[in-house]
């Protein structure tokens, strides 16, 4: 009863620091907007002031947070998919948005328009998901480590990540993380259709949804203990793990058939060339979209101009390299052979961990070389495996690396704000 009421106590702490969290970055971001200015003036064409004071530090908050791509998920939650380049954004946060602005918020349309309420449902919506997510990352924490009190310091330093504002703002990303996280928690728990089906929700939030249906894949086929199953017991975890895979794909696929009827078989501009994924090439839509509109692509980067990105990045780059080093130092035969084969004695905690390192090298792998660098932070908020591994090191007797690591998700965290707030990048 003890460990359980710690734990109990742990959490609700953990939801403190988180809720606090998200107050202290909204403050922050009014007075930044307020104080520093806007680089881009869109935002202020967009909204409207009103009259009343209330109406004024509810556009003050809206205005604070109406920035880069939240540009597009407001448009999106007003007026639906009408530009091919919004189908690189997923329609689940846009619809949460509308449902809750016509549900809840609809009075305060009268007094702040319909965009600044939008923007406010958005925030609501991420914020209440990123303090749930905080907690599920204790408990998936908790299922996975040795350790408590590791699990609980993760969930602390989750709650002060380096993409501070963008879990506040109408973005996907606290959103997808309580998905993604839920999903793992229920893939420990056994729960694999369940997962699969927060998996498919996740899809229609990000498109990264799909890689996190590898622990599904993990769990049923791959795992140590699936070598002891006869041909016919592997057979059906084979056709099991195809189908749940399916399933966590829904959502992507439902949004990419969706795209292509709209501009394939119903364009709103007959006149433009086809595109390739209206062609039957081997491209999504949001692939193409992606390449088209945001140059995204293997390598395409790797540019002088882009330096200064690399260099925002490199501090999250330098501690995911280090993690993943360290796991594999301790046994390479043992991560080299999907923990078939092992130099030396791994605890269960190491053989739970195995699939999330593979995770976090694969993201890596994808943000280094294809994606927009410095959207690292942001891409990596959902990765457990990179808490955990700060939370060893905030945990460790070595004070300086203690320091780096909670200076780095402090003080990137809270230069993030202010930039974020004023328009100004990283985005």
């Amino acid at each position: 009863m003890k460990a359980t009421n710690a734990s109990s106590n742990r959490q609700w702490t953990v939801v403190k620091y988180a809720a606090c969290s998200r107050l202290f970055s909204l403050g922050l971001g009014m007075v930044s907007s307020a104080i520093v200015g806007d680089y881009d003036a869109s935002a202020q064409m967009v909204l409207d002031r009103g009259q009343s004071l209330g109406a004024r530090v509810l556009y003050v908050l809206a205005h604070s947070l109406l920035r880069w791509d939240a540009f597009y998920f407001v448009h999106i939650a007003g007026n639906g998919y009408i530009y091919e380049q919004e189908h690189a954004f997923f329609p689940l946060l846009p619809q949460l948005m509308r449902l809750l602005s016509a549900a809840l918020l609809a009075p305060l349309v009268d007094a702040i328009g319909e965009p600044a309420v939008l923007v406010i449902a958005g925030a609501i919506i991420s914020n209440v998901c990123f303090v749930l997510a905080a907690v599920v990352l204790y408990r998936l924490g908790c299922c996975t480590l040795s350790s408590e009190r590791l699990a609980f310091i993760a969930a602390v330093l989750f709650a002060f990540a380096p993409s501070n504002m963008f879990m506040s703002a109408a973005y996907t990303e606290s959103l997808f993380a309580l998905l993604a996280f839920t999903a793992l928690l229920l893939v420990a728990w056994q729960h694999h259709f369940a997962a699969a089906l927060c998996l498919g929700a996740s899809t229609l939030c990000r498109s990264n949804g799909i890689v996190y249906a590898g622990f599904i894949v993990w769990d049923l086929v791959v795992r140590r203990d699936a070598g002891n199953r006869s041909l016919r017991q592997a057979a059906v975890q084979l056709l099991r793990a195809t189908a749940l895979t399916a399933v966590s794909a829904l959502g992507f696929i439902a949004f990419q058939i969706y795209g292509y009827r709209q501009h394939c078989l119903q364009p709103l501009y007959p006149a433009l060339d086809r595109r390739p994924y209206c062609n039957g090439a081997p491209a999504t839509l949001y692939s193409f979209v992606q390449a088209e509109y945001w140059n995204v692509g293997f390598l395409r980067y790797y540019t002088w101009q882009q330096l200064p990105n690399f260099a925002l990045a490199a501090p999250m780059i330098v501690l995911s390299g280090a993690g993943l080093c360290t796991f594999a130092a301790r046994d390479p035969l043992y991560v080299a052979t999907l923990g078939r084969r092992r130099c030396c004695p791994q605890s269960r905690s190491a053989d739970r961990l195995l699939p999330h390192v593979y995770l976090w090298a694969l993201l890596l792998a994808l943000a280094a070389t294809t994606m927009h660098v410095q959207v690292i932070t942001r891409f990596f908020s959902s990765v457990p495996a990179v808490f955990w591994y700060a939370a060893h090191v905030a945990a460790g007797r070595q004070q300086a690396l203690r320091w780096a690591v909670v200076g780095y998700f402090a003080a990137y965290g809270l230069a993030g704000v202010v930039l974020f707030s004023s328009f100004f990048p990283p985005a």
